[in-house]
């Protein structure tokens, strides 16, 4: 049995470091074994969480920080992503209209739902000692060589 392999990254919460996130995502998912669909599913999560911490979480301020986790857990892949921005409730976002025809839907709001539909699992928790950890799950993503 291959040991837990894990990755961190810790960038300045620029939109500016989007790339670099996603390269991240992948190198440390190609080390990981992860399949191409998942990771495809995994880099559009992650990038979405990253860049509404970055946005809505920090208003753009790029002192701040967002550090990132990633981990293969059996044949899933854990990415948890923490920041210190105010404590954020998913709860409160409404629900995008995807019955509306997109030329008439506002622009945005897409973000926790494409989230939660590219991972089995997307938990938001408040840390305690302030700010957040969006935690990602994706079952199955790590190819085996059976």
């Amino acid at each position: 049995m291959n040991a837990e392999q894990v990755f961190d990254l810790s960038v300045n919460a620029s939109l500016e470091n989007l790339q670099k996130v996603r390269e991240y995502i992948d190198q440390a998912g190609a080390q990981l074994g992860v399949s191409e669909k998942a990771q495809g599913d995994l880099r559009l999560a992650v990038d979405e969480a990253v860049t509404n911490v970055i946005i809505h979480g920090y208003g753009n301020d790029p002192s701040k920080k967002i550090e990132l986790h990633m981990e293969s857990d059996g044949d899933a892949v854990v990415i948890r992503i923490r920041d210190r921005a105010k404590i954020f409730d998913p709860g409160n976002v409404s629900t995008p209209q995807l019955d509306t025809a997109l030329k008439d839907r506002p622009f945005g709001g897409m973000g926790i739902f494409l989230i939660r539909e590219m991972t089995d699992e997307a938990a938001f928790l408040p840390l305690p000692d302030g700010g957040n950890e969006i935690r990602l799950v994706k079952r199955g993503a790590i190819l085996t060589n059976d």
